[in-house]
């Protein structure tokens, strides 16, 4: 309760009855207070005022004391001042009353109008020398009532005239400074936009704009960072209430006629109070995946468009020009929680795929019998894969800047590099449970490297039901193959496409501020390139299958005791004449099987078309990856097929054949003449053109026999011609060696 010392000066001031009045106020705001207690109270309160009454009264005269000289010394002055003027306006009466207008009169009419001006500065002086005694006070009670204005104004008024204390001055300045500041904050608490740019504009106006910025981001930036303390399940939450916090804060701060820079500053400052838990929530998202990852960067992204945030380099930071473009500090504040996240994404997309659905794809393996149950289950699986992964790719390259972009595509692509060890894995088990070397397939086209086993299912004719089996299951590697090569183009296309979009896209601010970087940088040259798949090996191990019935004739060629034999002789030693040679056994074995290739070749299309009734045709497979499509065979690709297949038998018969220990005898030069037309001509039954070395081994035993016959060889005799080969140093040696194996003793 607050002691009214009014009536104390009132000609009828009544102690008795203000001491009742003040008991009953007392009484009024504690019933509980004994009056011994409201008496002590008032006693204090009264002491309280007497002191501090006391106080003023000695400062006052010690202020007094302090500039009593200066006013003695102005009083005299003036008193002087007084006594000339009186001197001088009893001169002038005279003057008047002579009527005389001589030039002294003037004078002195001057000197009185000099005196006058100084009495008025006197005076002046006197008033101000009063006002110097209780500046203070005033200024105390200016700002006490909020008037900042007049108390700036007063102290102005008085700032630098003789006789006033600077330090004094100084002290005024600094409470009515704490006044405004205190003032201008209880606005901005409150809200107050009116009176809030009323404060800014006044300490704006005595050089502390500054103070008003940063008083007004203080006391804005402390009561919205209350208010986002409260947990959010989902980061669309906690964006959705920091804008509209933004938003109100931002209009707030436009009524108080703030700056820009304030509004700039407040962003920045909301956007690190919600680092926290924009980091829980990144952190979430991370263990869900990169699609979840992609969800709170959206979001992130659509809450600096819905604040005002730039994002995009301006127009004129074009690719390729030097200027350069600061990344805002609340774009760093915001970005800042997915910067590791977004630098490890590909890596993390990669081992979330090979934890789900490549694992999945690994467990599918071949089951006895035939392989469609696999084909099926498998091709599920790797459909999962490159779904997954071309999901990721979506997700991850959305998110990562364009100088991470082609690192973490290579890392998700890793997966597709990983799901063609099916095939390898795929072929081991078919080598394994068929009885050939994996290496087999590297030669797969020649039929001549030496094999140890020849009772694999690999070797015999497709009547086995091993073989069968075998067969099934390459077939079901040249799907798998297909499908891995095609999925693997689609995705790669689909990444190179998407990374010369971001290489044309102009510069993003959001880019840098997930790289760290305060400046807008040039994007780097984007390129990828596609992960290598083992289709050539599966497209052999078809070629393999179906030539491999041919290996045991093959193998029996050199071994024959034909190619050294003698002309049979009579009882009397006489040789008896031979007007034709069939062709051997082994050959005869050859020409069957050749016979017999073309309806398995059909009936392992037919496996592969039930198997995936969309797929590729497996001719059509075999021949693109082993690279053998020539001339007219291209209309038909089945027949194409068969005639690479016949093809290596030829070659083979070559290598083995030379395989034969020279020389030859006579006997023996015309039965591989009769073998190698008789192979020829199976072959040339179904529209294949001869292999090179076999041409030439076929035009070499011919001349040799034309030679030794004494008929003259004529063109048409002959296949092709040297000159028709492919490869012109294997055959010379070919030759060389043909000649020496032709090259014998007999007559």
């Amino acid at each position: 309760m607050e002691v009214s010392l009014e009536e104390f000066g009132t000609l009828d001031f009544d102690v008795k009855a203000w001491l009742n009045r003040q008991f009953a106020a007392q009484t009024n705001g504690d019933s509980a207070a004994t009056d011994d207690a409201r008496a002590q109270r008032l006693v204090t309160q009264l002491h309280f005022l007497a002191t501090n009454a006391q106080q003023n009264s000695d400062r006052i005269k010690a202020r007094f004391r302090h500039q009593a000289a200066q006013i003695g010394r102005d009083i005299a002055g003036l008193g002087k001042a007084v006594c000339a003027t009186q001197a001088q306006l009893s001169g002038l009466a005279q003057a008047v009353d002579r009527q005389a207008a001589s030039a002294p009169t003037m004078a002195a009419v001057v000197e009185l109008g000099t005196a006058q001006r100084q009495l008025a500065r006197t005076v002046e002086a006197l008033g101000l020398q009063r006002s110097y005694t209780d500046l203070p006070q005033k200024v105390d009670g200016l700002v006490e009532t909020r008037d900042f204005g007049r108390a700036w104004a007063l102290v102005d008024g008085v700032a630098g005239a003789a006789g006033l204390d600077a330090d004094e001055v100084q002290a005024c300045l600094e409470r009515i400074e704490a006044g405004a500041v205190g003032e201008l904050g209880r606005a901005v608490a409150e809200r107050d936009a009116e009176a809030a740019a009323h404060m800014g504009q006044l300490l704006a106006a005595h050089g502390q704009s500054e103070l008003v910025e940063t008083e007004f981001v203080r006391v804005r930036a402390q009561v919205g960072i209350k208010a986002l303390e409260e947990r959010y399940d989902d980061i669309g939450g906690l964006l959705h209430a920091s804008a509209a916090l933004i938003t109100e804060e931002r209009t707030f701060a436009e009524a108080a006629e703030m700056s820009d820079a304030v509004q700039e500053q407040l962003i920045e400052r909301f956007a690190d109070a919600m680092q926290t838990e924009i980091q829980r929530h990144v952190d979430s998202a991370e263990q869900i995946g990169a699609v979840s990852v992609r969800g709170v960067y959206d979001a992130l992204v659509g809450f600096c468009a819905d604040v005002g945030l730039d994002t995009d380099a301006s127009s004129a930071l074009s690719v390729g020009e030097a200027q350069v473009q600061h990344v805002p500090l609340a774009l760093h504040h915001l970005l800042k929680p997915l910067r590791a996240c977004v630098k490890r994404l590909g890596v993390t997309e990669a081992d979330r795929i090979r934890d789900g659905s490549l694992s999945a794809l690994r467990s599918v393996e071949f089951e006895t019998g035939r392989a469609e149950a696999y084909v099926r289950d498998a091709s599920r699986e790797l459909d999962c894969v490159f779904s997954d992964v071309s999901e990721a790719l979506d997700n991850v390259l959305a998110v990562v800047p364009a100088a991470l972009a082609r690192r973490a595509a290579e890392d998700v692509l890793m997966v597709a590099s990983e799901a063609s060890g099916i095939l390898d894995a795929g072929i081991a088990i078919l080598a394994n449970i068929s009885g050939f070397a994996v290496s087999d397939l590297a030669t797969a086209t020649e039929l001549d490297a030496p094999i140890a086993d020849l009772t694999g299912a690999a070797f015999q004719p497709l009547a086995n039901e091993g073989k069968l089996d075998a067969v099934s299951r390459s077939v079901a590697l040249a799907l798998l193959a297909e499908q891995l090569e095609n999925c693997t183009a689609t995705v790669v296309a689909n990444v190179r496409h998407r990374l010369a979009d971001i290489h044309t896209q102009p510069r993003s601010l959001i880019a840098a501020a997930l790289n760290g970087q305060n400046e807008v940088s040039e994007t780097a040259d984007l390129d990828i390139d596609a992960p290598e798949i083992n289709t050539v090996a599966a497209a052999q191990a078809v070629v393999f299958l179906l030539g491999g019935a041919f290996r045991v004739p093959l193998e029996r060629i050199p071994e024959s005791s034909v190619w050294h034999g003698a002309a049979a002789r009579s009882s009397m030693g006489v040789a008896v004449p031979q007007f034709s040679c069939a062709p051997s056994e082994d050959a005869v074995d050859i020409g069957e099987k050749m016979h017999i290739l073309l309806p398995e070749l059909e009936q392992a299309v037919a496996m592969h078309a039930q198997c995936a009734n969309d797929a590729m045709p497996l001719y059509t497979f075999v021949l693109r990856h082993m690279d053998a499509c020539d001339g007219d065979e291209e209309d038909s690709p089945l027949l194409a097929m068969l005639a690479l297949v016949l093809r290596s038998v030829q070659r083979a018969f070559v290598r083995q054949v030379c395989c034969v220990a020279p020389p030859l005898s006579a006997l023996g030069c015309r039965q591989l003449a009769a073998d190698a037309e008789y192979i020829a001509s199976v072959a040339a039954s179904f529209g294949a053109m001869p292999d090179p070395d076999f041409a030439e081994l076929l035009t070499s035993v011919l001349r040799h026999s034309a030679e030794a016959s004494g008929i003259s060889e004529s063109p048409d005799q002959a296949e092709t011609s040297l000159a028709e080969s492919q490869d012109q140093a294997e055959l010379t040696e070919l030759q060389h060696t043909l000649h020496a194996l032709l090259t014998h003793s007999e007559n």
